[in-house]
């Protein structure tokens, strides 16, 4: 099973800070065409991103439900609930509160 190489020696990758173009770029294209294989996905929109970037920005940043912002302080108390009854079992504490939200 032969595979390709992660970097073609005659792409030039963009590297660094996003800009707002490229995050439109991205945003139109997978609301056309929806997720896919990322490094697919990089070379079809026209970015010149790897795929695990692309991948990246849209799941931390760009995906429409993303919250951004402060915690509520019913959340904070939920938090502080779950902790007291699991301790820093943090995948405890994000399931029961994803139920609980």
């Amino acid at each position: 099973m032969d595979k390709k190489p992660c970097k073609s020696q005659d792409v030039e990758v963009r590297k660094g800070p996003w800009t707002m173009e490229e995050d439109l770029i991205l945003i139109n294209y997978i609301a056309n065409h929806g997720e896919g294989v990322w490094n697919n996905l990089a070379k079809a929109a026209g970015l010149k991103r790897t795929g695990k970037s692309c991948r990246l920005r849209w799941l931390n940043y760009l995906r429409p439900d993303v919250r951004r912002g402060n915690i509520t302080p019913e959340e904070q108390l939920l938090i502080m609930e779950l902790h007291a009854k699991w301790g820093n079992r943090l995948v405890m504490i994000v399931y029961c509160s994803s139920i609980y939200i």
